[in-house]
């Protein structure tokens, strides 16, 4: 059978399954609005419900490496399963927004695992085709983050109620999930479990370049997150935009994440990744500056549109260099990279709407580029390290 099969057979499970994460970590931009009119309340507030999931989110995936040392890979995933499909219904029905909070921050716990571990997973068994089986996954969950704007929306129109968008997602990964249910998946053995020795381990090999990756990625998952939660109201409040052209927006942003991952996979084996992610990083950095300062309705959306394409790349790439840790800690450091980045998600996103609300939602919007260009910050500090694709630069 040819490598490339293997590969597949080795992770399809995880095909379907990994769609709803997707969709639910964009059900907060795709229902802040909703929600705030709801418990009659403003951007200060609503903010929070970017904060309760990222927050679950770290925990969980801070957790991935131990639940690994004791559960098989099926246990792990349905457990989690179970427990987001539980949390978002019990979300949908909250009538109070601390609980509703309470309930957001339980489903962004079992997100974070079920998003982070399939990428644990798959960087384990896959050996050399790691990097395909990456794109595979992940680009179904892209798949959901495209559809999770559009089915909010459509729920939200037609039965009236933003509590429907969250108990749709909570019946639809129990079906999703019967391909994991069902397929024998390997174990991981010889993980070391997250721990002050193994900090000490990832230091010890790169100090600057954990360093220095960690950050780039709190940054720009905050800023990925801060564009997707506030897009939404800013051009609805700013703009007067019907609430369906702003959720196109906001899909169209993703199709551009999704399409520019694609075109980027292809440019990586031509053109040192390096020079790649500082174009993509420059250029983003200006477009999300620009974009709530154009003062034209038309002009705003379409970079808004544009900042997805030169976004995509920026993730993928970094979460690329963890190949260039020691296998025993790369699942560690894999797991803190995107910890640091749910990290980034809880907390700067909730910033940027204390400013939309205080300080103007243009001031608010356009603080965003401050986090794409602290990425470029972190890439500055590491060129020496990262610029040119021998394994000298890879020395501390």
């Amino acid at each position: 059978m040819p490598a490339g099969d293997t590969t597949v057979k080795k992770i399809w499970p995880f095909f379907p399954l990994i769609i709803v994460p997707g969709i639910v970590l964009l059900l907060a931009p795709s229902t802040v609005k909703s929600i705030m009119e709801s418990f009659n309340f403003r951007e200060s507030l609503g903010g929070l419900l970017q904060v309760a999931y990222f927050a679950g989110g770290t925990a969980g995936i801070l957790l991935i490496t131990h639940l690994m040392q004791r559960w098989t890979a099926r246990q792990i995933i349905l457990s989690q399963v179970l427990l987001l499909s539980l949390s978002l219904a019990a979300a949908a029905i909250s009538p109070w927004y601390p609980m509703l909070l309470f309930f957001y921050l339980v489903a962004g716990f079992a997100n974070g695992i079920l998003i982070t571990y399939p990428g644990v997973y798959a960087t384990r068994v896959c050996g050399d085709e790691s990097h395909r089986a990456q794109n595979l996954i992940y680009g179904f969950f892209a798949l959901g983050v495209v559809t999770s704007p559009l089915l909010a929306k459509l729920l939200i129109d037609n039965l009236h109620s933003w509590r429907w968008a969250l108990a749709a997602p909570a019946i639809l990964i129990l079906p999703l999930s019967i391909p994991v249910a069902l397929r024998r998946l390997e174990r991981i053995e010889g993980v070391e479990k997250l721990s002050s020795g193994v900090l000490r381990e990832i230091f010890a090999f790169n100090r600057k370049l954990f360093t220095g990756l960690l950050f780039a990625l709190l940054f720009y998952i905050a800023a990925e997150s801060a564009v997707s939660l506030w897009l939404i109201t800013f051009l609805e409040k700013e703009y007067d935009v019907s609430p369906g052209t702003a959720h196109l927006t906001l899909t169209a942003l993703w199709i551009g994440i999704t399409v520019g991952r694609w075109i980027v996979s292809s440019l990586v084996k031509k053109a040192d990744p390096y020079k790649i992610i500082v174009f993509l990083t420059i250029i983003s950095g200006f477009v999300v500056l620009a974009a709530p300062l154009t003062g034209s309705k038309t002009a705003s959306m379409i970079l808004y549109m544009l900042v997805g394409l030169f976004y995509s790349g920026i993730y993928p790439t970094l979460i690329g260099y963890v190949a260039w840790f020691p296998e025993d800690i790369a699942s560690s450091v894999f797991t803190l990279f995107l910890a640091a980045g749910a990290l980034g998600g809880a907390v700067l996103p909730y910033l940027v709407g204390l400013l939309n609300q205080f300080a103007g939602r243009v001031a608010g919007m356009s603080s965003i580029a401050v986090m794409v260009f602290g990425v470029l910050v972190c890439l500055f500090w590491l060129k020496g390290q990262l610029l040119g694709r021998n394994t000298a630069n890879r020395e501390t």
